[in-house]
């Protein structure tokens, strides 16, 4: 197999904003897997709150080269080899994994979602309305609700969360879940929480610092809305930790290492009757597809990371309001746009 890779810079229409950081611009690592003259494609999406860079997913890469074997098909142990050597850098894992699951898709000439035995991938997302000032809000929901959009996910956690959540309960009267990224201390947290509870939230997610996760359980005893884990979720034993301390995690593929790490973390959160959501960070649709192929199994999903972008360098993923949805072409379904 011969692996290559190019980097790809990609752009939001709106700055993207979080209560901790935010982003014009997002440098992804596109990645090639070739044999037998298929290619199967995959996207790295690094992310610094897990110690992931750019430089240091393809330093992974030239790696992860002399362990990939000589056969595409073998994805489960190939990615255990990966995890064993570089567990430290998930999102490259996760790029060799869609670019493994495309190749044999492509081979076979089936979609990744029929490969894996689920149904047609036709999901609800969210659209993510970043932290912004009061005037962008208002732009931002407007243009969510004109493309008709059905559910929101909105960035919490500064001082005017009340401003900007009482604009958008205005104009907007289905789904809203909020994200407040670590915001909060343990101690503030349940008055913060209970004050959210007049927006009607579908859901709270990562309220406290990941370390924190002990208190979760507390919040999750106010009743205001589900609590549901995601920075303090990476992996798939994180998923048993976390049973009894919050009602559900968010799955997000940068974190965890693709496909086959996800299902795992996905089978364990059911056997504990836990819910599960999919997420994603700013990207192209090429990093959308993976986590979109198994979202028949989970609960919610936000995967609005394409959908963010003023243009979108791939394309196959259909969307119709707030549904996004896959077809019949084979692999992952989608394409360079060019």
């Amino acid at each position: 197999m011969k692996l290559t890779w190019n980097r790809m810079t990609v752009h939001p229409r709106h700055r993207f904003t979080t209560a901790h950081w935010g982003v014009d611009e997002t440098e992804v690592v596109i990645v090639r897997l070739e044999h037998d003259g298929v290619v199967g494609l995959g996207e790295i999406v690094p992310s610094d709150l897990y110690g992931q860079s750019v430089a240091a997913s393809e330093a992974a890469l030239e790696s992860m080269s002399t362990l990939l074997g000589d056969d595409p098909f073998a994805i489960d142990p190939i990615v255990q080899r990966l995890i064993e050597h570089h567990d430290d850098q998930r999102a490259a894992i996760s790029g060799v994994d869609a670019a493994l699951y495309d190749w044999v898709g492509r081979r076979l000439e089936v979609p990744v979602w029929k490969l894996l035995g689920l149904a047609r991938p036709r999901k609800q997302t969210t659209f993510t309305i970043g932290i912004a000032d009061l005037s962008e809000i208002r732009v931002k929901v407007d243009e969510a609700l004109a493309a008709g959009f059905d559910a929101l996910k909105v960035k919490v956690g500064i001082e005017h969360d009340h401003e900007t959540l009482s604009i958008i309960r205005d104009a907007f009267d289905g789904p809203l879940l909020l994200d407040a990224n670590e915001a909060w201390e343990p101690d503030e947290a349940p008055e913060k929480i209970q004050a959210l509870a007049r927006y009607r939230p579908t859901m709270i997610e990562q309220p406290l610092k990941k370390e924190d996760w002990r208190h979760l359980a507390a919040l999750r005893s106010l009743g205001v809305a589900p609590i549901f884990a995601d920075e303090a979720c990476e992996r798939p034993a994180d998923v048993a930790r976390l049973h009894g301390y919050v009602d559900g995690v968010n799955i997000k593929f940068t974190k965890c290492g693709g496909i086959r790490e996800a299902l795992r973390m996905i089978s364990t959160a059911r056997t504990l009757g836990m819910q599960v959501m999919l997420g994603c960070f700013v990207s192209s649709s090429l990093a959308i597809a993976p986590p979109l192929s198994v979202a028949s199994l989970v609960d919610l999903a936000d995967l609005d990371g394409h959908l963010l972008l003023a243009d979108d360098p791939f394309t196959g993923i259909e969307r119709e309001g707030g549904i996004i949805s896959l077809g019949d072409t084979p692999g992952l379904g989608v394409a360079p746009r060019d």
